[in-house]
């Protein structure tokens, strides 16, 4: 289809959309020429992440806009960055869909926006002549707020940014198979899109699922929210450099996206709301955290204590005693109804974790997420990386992820990892 648009008008949606059906999801509704790399560049950027597997394939980058569902049901739009293959690996070419980690709520944040981002996660697969789609998630870039992690809406996001790449090029370029890879809060959306590709419909077969490290809300106390809750008077310093943030984030896009615009801060002191809401508005991911540290000095400076209590009360008795009630009733029930069960007969999964990460504590999180997904009936592939850390855990495993993703995508067995031990769940 033609792409004219400047880069910066991907960002605006275009008025008068006809209405949304299902034929209209993925619809592309702006496209903006991008940079183009060579061969030599691509092979360059991914080895300097420490990967090691050959390039084939040089890339022209794209921005577009697409339409997609809200987790709501609600109409939105989601930016995405795209990757052609100048020299493609065989025509038809399955659709390989990236899952982003969690950079932050400000239009600024979208990695879109960052040309030289996720050369470790995204890169590595057009430089074997793959077409990639990096969906921004819809709300963050453009219109509205993102609705940070709310596992169908990111799931659609990322279902639909595959349709998206499929209405972009000519018919017959693309197979009907779908490779979905995702690190961190993307993880947590790829293992969602598992969990919904045959309830919301995927274009295509997911075939698979390579979850880095994933930030998947699978309980209540997923990403330490129960702890928080329970600690006020806890210092938030001492709760670990992203817990806070995601728990304001978290309330944030909840409030924002199913109470209203106006209501966006409900979740946050009236003290300090105004203060709360510009920072997430204005400030990426790292920034935030500093902000909230030197703000809010102790956990119950993040949450209005209403809301606090409400919502604990809710927790503790399932749903059931008097006083879960007002926001914390709304908040609970939908923190409850954001739980997905996995696909026992869906995409084959890769779980990749590091037994170094504190962000995403394999005890906590990673334990505890498989012992839900085998209660599931569901078995991933583990590989387990004694030494990675967060931020390290995706370029220092890369090259077993692609070995795995071509495997499954060539029919071939997979390969094992050499470690599939983890900790146990500590809830």
């Amino acid at each position: 289809m033609p792409c004219a648009d400047l880069l910066a008008d991907v960002y605006v949606t275009p008025n008068n959309l006809p209405a949304m059906t299902t034929s209209t999801r993925g619809d592309v509704v702006r496209c903006a020429p991008d940079l183009g790399l060579s061969l030599a560049q691509v092979s360059a950027a991914v080895a300097a992440k420490g990967i090691a597997t050959p390039m084939t394939s040089g890339t022209k980058l794209h921005r577009i806009a697409f339409r997609t569902t809200r987790g709501d049901g609600s109409d939105g739009v989601s930016s995405a960055r795209v990757y052609l293959p100048s020299v493609p690996r065989a025509l038809p070419l399955p659709v390989i869909v990236v899952g982003h980690p969690t950079e932050g709520m400000a239009d600024g944040c979208a990695p879109s926006k960052n040309p030289t981002s996720y050369e470790d996660l995204a890169l590595p697969w057009a430089g074997l002549g793959y077409a990639v789609i990096v969906p921004d998630y819809a709300g963050l870039g453009n219109e509205g707020a993102q609705a940070y992690l709310d596992n169908r809406d990111q799931a659609y996001s990322l279902l639909d940014g595959a349709r998206a790449l499929r209405k972009l090029l000519s018919p017959g370029a693309l197979s009907n198979e779908i490779l979905a890879v995702g690190y961190s809060q993307g993880g947590g959306a790829v293992l969602s899109m598992q969990a919904l590709a045959k309830s919301y419909g995927a274009d295509g077969d997911l075939v698979g699922a390579i979850a880095f490290a994933p930030e998947w809300p699978t309980r209540m106390n997923s990403f330490g929210l129960v702890n928080l809750l329970e600690n006020p008077t806890e210092l938030t310093i001492l709760t670990g450099i992203s817990a806070n943030v995601v728990a304001v984030m978290r309330a944030y896009g909840y409030f924002y996206n199913r109470v209203g615009a106006d209501h966006a801060g409900d979740g946050f002191p009236a003290a300090s709301r105004a203060g709360i809401e510009g920072a997430v508005n204005s400030l990426c991911q790292t920034p935030l955290g500093g902000y909230l540290q030197g703000t809010a000095v102790h956990v119950g400076d993040i949450f209005d204590d209403a809301m606090r209590m409400s919502l604990l009360s809710c927790i503790q008795s399932n749903g059931q005693a008097a006083e879960c009630s007002g926001s914390g009733k709304g908040y609970y029930d939908y923190l409850a109804a954001n739980v997905l069960s996995a696909d026992p007969t869906g995409a084959k999964i890769l779980y990749v974790q590091g037994l170094a990460d504190y962000i995403m504590p394999a005890p906590s999180e990673a334990a505890c997420n498989l012992d839900a997904l085998h209660a599931e009936g569901v078995n991933p592939d583990i590989c387990v990386d004694a030494l990675a850390q967060h931020e390290t855990v995706v370029a220092r495993n890369a090259d077993f992820a692609i070995a795995w993703g071509l495997a499954l995508l060539d029919g071939q067995p997979r390969p094992s990892c050499a470690t599939t031990i983890l900790p146990p769940c500590i809830p």
